[in-house]
């Protein structure tokens, strides 16, 4: 028969999959998390543009090993939930870090959790995207049209709102909400975890690809 038609509504429906707007409003949160550290620490630096690409180049680093290689052996280990518990938490300590080095005044110590950093965002980047992809039964550019947009609201949001705050408050306060947007992130997660379980497919998937790759 013909193809099914997607309408317009069709990611929004989606949306009421319980496993599906859980990892889409965690997302949200992460993102917003994310983007403080990419819109706002340039203003904190006190570096010439090169100075800045530098610090985001080993950031960029980073993500991409995270992404690549950290992210399944990890849920081959922990398990997909237990690596998005883990890179929240590890990605608020961080923010925690950058906050409490300013108020320090240590540019060194600003760099150093930024560049870490990528750690856990290269990590979330990938698990994320797969659990939003595997998590529902919706088609996947239906599933990924409804993640996508929740989950870009947070990036939307957060160069706006972390500029004014930090110009307006201060500057550590940008990397505080982060972190709580972090912690957050982890509560929606926690709280609604029974609607996760279709994940551990994943799991079971990477376990497998790794036992048949050739050693």
């Amino acid at each position: 028969g013909p193809a099914a038609r997607t309408r317009l509504s069709d990611p929004l429906r989606a949306l009421a999959h319980g496993g599906l707007s859980t990892t889409a409003f965690t997302a949200f949160f992460y993102n917003f998390a994310f983007f403080t550290v990419l819109a706002f620490t340039p203003f904190i630096l006190g570096m010439t543009p090169y100075g800045i690409g530098a610090v985001f180049f080993g950031w960029g680093v980073c993500v991409a090993l995270a992404s690549v290689f950290g992210a399944p052996a990890l849920q081959r280990r922990i398990g997909s939930v237990n690596v998005l518990h883990l890179s929240l938490g590890v990605l608020a300590l961080l923010q925690v870090g950058v906050a409490l080095s300013q108020h320090m005044g240590g540019h060194a110590g600003v760099v150093v959790f930024v560049v870490l950093s990528g750690v856990p965002i290269g990590l979330n980047n990938t698990v994320f995207t797969e659990a939003a992809m595997e998590v529902s039964d919706a088609p996947r550019p239906v599933a990924s049209a409804g993640y996508n947009f929740v989950r870009w609201m947070g990036g939307a949001l957060a160069p706006f709102v972390v500029t004014k705050l930090g110009e307006e408050v201060g500057p550590a306060v940008p990397y505080l909400l982060g972190a709580a947007c972090c912690l957050a992130g982890m509560a929606v997660l926690y709280g609604r975890r029974h609607h996760m379980r279709s994940l551990e497919r994943i799991d079971v998937d990477h376990t497998f690809q790794d036992a048949s790759a050739p050693a």
